[in-house]
């Protein structure tokens, strides 16, 4: 009789443990969590993919690559979909930390990609994009005001005209800056040689007499006011803060030895919603809504088609950017050590 009551209580347990598991299963197929970069999702994406699937979206949102990284390496649970860069994606895949995709699920979003010309880019940190799909793809440029402005060099030499001093501004930020120093100079961005670093350090030097500050913050709007002329940034921040007029009068362009930038779109491994970030990314991925990011970023578009099927034109073309532009790699430590002390020395002095 203890042996059957016994019995009848275990089973009774195991019966109530897979309902609650059942339970779960059921909410966590309505649920998806996204942590991204700020209005880097349209909000009507969001919404038709919602009203679509029945699926509700959490987004979260990080600055920087780097603060991402941290909070999921210090055990921040619950995520589904990131949106690293290049650099760090490839930290992220050599550490286990993302999703291998299978591709049968999204083979409507791989046959809509524009491999031939982007998947070479993958090499670097995400061969033939098996943990990945590139989302935005564009680099670094500069901004001109050209009401004042009205002879110039379209390089970085554009930040030696003295006749600027004060109304200039670069990123405040090691890898875009003293990356693109180092790229100007025809070194690699990753470089850890002593010799390269110092002779970037001395062309950033020479550039910084003339800027009013390193700026990754109010660069935009303090463009779009009138206050600086020149500024090193990224197109989207300066456009969505200037006037349709204004904008008239703003050259845009991308410089030999600029940054080139993919931001991507992968499932963490830890993911506890996979079959719905499945979904997202192929309701994301469909021409007719990833025309809605192409037209609020109006970067070039790694979806066929995209560009031609609307009127509004691209910020900078593909062509910019690829003769323009190298793709950033993760640093080595060596060079992490050695960048970040020529970088705080730059901005001391």
């Amino acid at each position: 009789m203890f042996k059957l009551k016994k019995l009848f209580l275990m089973s009774f347990m195991l019966l109530t443990i897979f309902s609650c598991g059942g339970k779960d299963a059921n909410k966590e197929s309505k649920t998806l969590s996204i942590y991204t970069w700020t209005y880097f999702i349209p909000q009507e994406v969001i919404d038709g993919f919602e009203k679509e699937t029945g699926i509700k979206v959490q987004l979260d949102y990080y600055d920087t690559n780097e603060q991402m990284y941290a909070k999921l390496k210090s055990g921040a649970r619950g995520y589904d979909i990131v949106s690293p860069s290049t650099d760090i994606l490839s930290i992220m895949r050599e550490e286990g930390m993302l999703e291998k995709l299978d591709k049968e699920k999204l083979k409507d979003v791989y046959s809509n990609l524009k491999m031939d010309e982007i998947v070479k880019f993958s090499e670097s940190y995400d061969p033939q994009f098996q943990y990945s799909l590139p989302y935005t793809f564009s680099a670094t440029g500069i901004a001109v005001n050209t009401k004042y402005v009205k002879d110039y060099p379209k390089s970085f030499d554009i930040f030696a005209m003295s006749q600027y001093k004060g109304r200039m501004t670069m990123l405040d930020d090691m890898r875009e800056t003293l990356g693109a120093a180092l790229q100007y100079l025809g070194y690699s961005a990753e470089t850890s040689n002593d010799q390269e670093l110092e002779a970037a350090k001395n062309k950033l030097l020479e550039w910084k007499k003339n800027l009013a500050k390193f700026d990754s913050t109010t660069f935009g709007k303090n463009f779009a006011s009138g206050e600086f002329y020149i500024s090193h940034g990224y197109a989207e921040n300066y456009f969505e803060e200037l006037s349709e007029e204004d904008a008239k009068t703003t050259d845009y362009f991308i410089p030999k030895g600029a940054m080139m930038y993919i931001d991507s779109m992968a499932i963490l491994a830890n993911s506890p919603n996979k079959e719905n970030a499945y979904k997202f990314l192929e309701y994301l991925y469909r021409p007719e809504n990833f025309k809605k990011v192409y037209e609020v970023f109006k970067a070039p578009s790694v979806i066929k088609g995209i560009e031609e099927s609307s009127s509004i034109k691209p910020y900078v073309t593909f062509e910019d950017v690829i003769n323009n532009s190298t793709l950033p790699k993760a640093l080595s430590n060596e060079a992490l050590e050695k960048q970040q002390k020529i970088w705080e020395s730059i901005k001391l002095q």
